[in-house]
């Protein structure tokens, strides 16, 4: 019995200090933290798992001033677009939302969204972890077969001294 009652009041616990950034309409929560996230210097972490079970690991590091992203083959390139210059496509966006759990992240409390997005044809759905500071941690998304996770890191953002200017050889 005690460890029932600990289990749900951590639950309600994790619960009550995810929400309130987070509370209110489910669509509007999940694209105000698209825009907040996206509007945070941070790195990327993707593994894609094909459907066959290959995987592939990309990384990406968004800082104020450019948009740096690492092949598979290990090559880092330099994007050139700054924060400031990033679409905010959230407004076009078609989404659909459901908040389905509180969960914590690497000791984070945090809000699991499922999201059915369509921006200009192009269609997903995701798992979205959403933390009390309504910043994206995590999110997991299929297509066509494959599958991807992805880890946000706002703490540890330094840009790669290799980096080629995409498009150089």
């Amino acid at each position: 019995m005690y460890t029932t009652a600990t289990g749900v009041l951590l639950a309600m616990a994790i619960a009550a200090m995810a929400t309130p950034a987070l509370a209110g309409d489910c669509a509007a929560a999940a694209r105000s933290a698209m825009l907040t996230s996206g509007h945070q210097p941070r790195s990327l972490i993707s593994t894609k798992t094909d459907a066959q079970g290959k995987q592939s690991v990309t990384r990406q590091i968004q800082t104020e001033t450019d948009k740096f992203v690492q092949l598979p083959n290990g090559q880092w390139y330099s994007m050139g677009i700054a924060i400031k210059d990033l679409i905010d496509d959230t407004a076009t966006m078609k989404l659909t939302c459901r908040s389905s759990a509180s969960d914590l992240l690497n000791g984070e409390p945090t809000v699991v969204y499922q999201l059915h997005t369509e921006v200009e044809g192009f269609v997903t759905d995701n798992k979205t972890w959403v933390s009390a500071k309504n910043l994206i941690l995590k999110s997991e998304t299929s297509e066509d077969g494959a599958r991807i996770s992805t880890l946000y890191d706002y703490g540890h953002v330094t840009p790669p001294a290799n980096a080629k200017p995409m498009g150089v050889k």
